[in-house]
């Protein structure tokens, strides 16, 4: 009886002795995921406050904001049969190579126009709308909503392209944000933007806003408020 109180009281205490062999081990993991964790916090917060680099294309232009009051001018490049700004351009290359590439078919419509370009487009809006039987005043509202008078639409930036086809919009607004651009006028978003709610227009922000807009699942007016006083100037650099 004395032997086996004996052998009880020895695998007690290497139970213990393992157990206390094992806190260190836990400690070092516990503080590796912490530490894992703080890195990753704080490399999402510095990029989430880097969104000031991108300040050059962070431009409001809506029926509030003009394009004259943006200081924004483009310098323009062709690509895939469309002018837009060189600050979009390379991105632009990449996000119609890799939606070809995931076998969707995709067409830009439209890139920069002009102010005479953008007036001739209201225009023949105004006139479409008239044609389908309503008042001058009226079409001209509406095309106010669906197109933007000159001097009140992103297409005069450089910054903004229109995709065809329901497919190509479809991947568009999946993944577009990937390489800086967001879906301009979403659905529900139109008592901010000002504007209709378009699938096909899509809007270059930088790689950084873009993942934050989409993130938060907010329009550029909003984002703007959030990380933006409405007298703050934006720094254009050529």
């Amino acid at each position: 009886m004395p032997e086996k109180k004996t052998k009880t009281k020895t695998k007690a205490k290497k139970s213990s002795a393992g157990k206390k062999r094992l806190r260190p081990s836990v400690k070092i993991i516990l503080a590796v995921l912490a530490v894992l964790i703080l890195v990753f916090a704080g490399i999402r917060i510095y990029r989430w406050n880097a969104q000031r680099g991108d300040s050059r294309v962070i431009v409001l232009v809506n029926p509030w904001n003009t394009v004259d009051n943006s200081d924004f001018t483009p310098s323009l490049q062709t690509v895939d049969g469309v002018q837009v700004d060189k600050s979009c351009a390379g991105e632009l290359e990449k996000l119609l190579a890799d939606c070809r590439a995931a076998g969707v078919s995709i067409k830009l419509s439209a890139g920069y126009r002009s102010a005479e370009e953008q007036l001739q487009v209201f225009e023949d809006e105004v006139s479409r709308q008239m044609q389908s039987g309503y008042s001058a005043d009226t079409a001209y509202a509406m095309a106010e909503q669906n197109v933007g008078a000159s001097g009140t639409s992103e297409h005069e930036l450089g910054l903004a392209v229109d995709v065809e086809g329901e497919a190509a919009q479809g991947w568009m607004q999946e993944n577009a944000w990937r390489y800086g651009f967001i879906l301009r006028y979403p659905e529900g978003s139109e008592a901010v933007t000002g504007r209709s709610a378009d699938s096909a227009h899509f809007r270059y922000v930088g790689l950084t806003a873009a993942e934050q807009i989409n993130s938060l699942g907010i329009t550029l007016e909003e984002y703007m408020g959030m990380f933006y006083t409405q007298d703050a100037e934006v720094e254009v650099t050529n």
